[in-house]
């Protein structure tokens, strides 16, 4: 564990005032002895101190509900969209069939089709929208 841990500080002292470098792993410190590779204070961090939590919080709230208003946005302009192509994809359907003329009943199947595509497009970008808010709150894990 400790060669994966990140340096935090190389001035630290420990639970009985010894002088050491601390190092973190997955929310485990290590305290190691100043000069040499001996690990002499480990203990768990689960939460942190008030002075440096609260203002992380706070950044972090700001980032989760600027993602939900992103997302809602983006959901809200998507499913506009979707409902228009379904509005037009339904009046290219009547044209085609009241139409006799084949020309027109090519035309229109040509438009139903082109519909189609945009709308598994904006299905496709939904799932886009949604996967990135997700990784967002995957990554608010490691700081709960």
């Amino acid at each position: 564990m400790l060669r994966r841990a990140s340096l935090i500080s190389e001035h630290v002292i420990d639970e009985d005032g010894k002088p050491g470098r601390m190092f973190a792993y997955r929310r485990t410190v290590f305290i190691v002895h100043p000069s040499e590779s001996t690990v002499y204070t480990l203990y768990p961090q689960h939460k942190a101190n008030e002075v440096i939590r609260n203002p992380i919080e706070r950044l972090i709230q700001r980032a989760v509900k600027a993602a939900e208003r992103k997302e809602r946005r983006e959901v809200k302009r998507i499913n506009v969209r979707k409902a228009e192509l379904a509005v037009e994809r339904a009046e290219a359907e009547l044209r085609c069939i009241k139409s006799e003329s084949n020309r027109v009943i090519a035309e229109m199947n040509v438009r139903i089709n082109e519909i189609d595509v945009g709308l598994r497009n904006l299905a496709r970008e939904l799932i886009e929208v949604q996967r990135e808010k997700t990784n967002l709150m995957k990554s608010v894990v490691a700081y709960v």
